[in-house]
């Protein structure tokens, strides 16, 4: 991805439907030993929502804040120096002097470098640093589900982006994205194999965050609150206690 990308990437993460550090290490106790496998007519195969968890995880909320709120903090200049650029052209444009026109048009060029060179160098600190978050919210999340399954005996989960809430249920251009899936996408899903909830409850239980502030801007808009959690179904997966010990997992 290019350098603006990344950011406007993992914002959009967030923003759409709807992890970094185990939290607690030295508190965490051991899981318990994994369950048997499955048998009789138990499902082996679950799938959960990325959309949903990704809007739901407090702790990607908040660090897509954070990043927003360091892009306005690393921003003030560029604010400044572009209003300064519209006030050259507009003084260029009215000068009746050629020589006042050329200092202006010096000027002018002079100014554009220098937001050129200032938006490279925040960008280029922003990409690094949500390419940062990025990979740690797969790892946060290959965690959870590698445990979950793990412990309830599954044999393979699957990951798929769809709509969250019941208006972005009924956005047209989400059933097209549905009708020409990049990969395998599911037009239905029994809440016994449906382990988005688990994954949300689990993440934000051992990967604790600060709550985003009430009317806080996030970049796509603010997610929506997220919804109740469905409890687990019946024989279905349910929520983990505490974080598995590093090195012992």
């Amino acid at each position: 991805m290019d350098v603006k990308r990344v950011y406007v990437y993992l914002s959009a993460l967030v923003g759409l439907g709807g992890a970094i550090f185990l939290a607690g290490a030295g508190r965490a106790q051991q899981p318990g030993a994994p369950a048997p496998a499955p048998q009789g007519g138990r499902p082996t195969v679950a799938v959960f929502n990325m959309a949903a968890v990704m809007r739901d995880y407090g702790k990607a909320k908040w660090q897509v804040y954070q990043l927003s709120e360091e892009r306005k903090g690393m921003s003030k200049d560029l604010v400044q120096w572009r209003a300064d650029y519209i006030k050259l052209q507009q003084s260029m444009q009215t000068a009746p002097d050629p020589a006042v026109k050329d200092q202006y048009g010096k000027q002018m060029v002079e100014l554009a470098r220098r937001i050129e060179d200032k938006s490279r160098d925040v960008d280029k600190v922003l990409n690094e640093k949500a390419s940062g978050i990025i990979s740690g919210l797969y790892d946060d999340i290959k965690l959870v589900v590698d445990k979950t399954a793990e412990m309830n005996g599954y044999h393979l989960v699957l990951a798929y982006p769809d709509a969250v809430t019941e208006d972005e249920k009924k956005n047209p251009y989400l059933k097209e994205l549905k009708l020409k899936p990049p990969a395998c996408q599911p037009f239905f899903v029994h809440p016994q194999v449906d382990l988005t909830g688990v994954v949300v409850q689990t993440l934000n239980k051992w990967n604790p965050a600060p709550a985003v502030p009430a009317g806080a801007e996030i970049p796509t808009g603010p997610p929506s609150a997220p919804g109740p959690q469905p409890g687990a179904a019946p024989g279905g997966p349910v929520p983990m206690g505490a974080p598995p010990v590093p090195g012992k997992m």
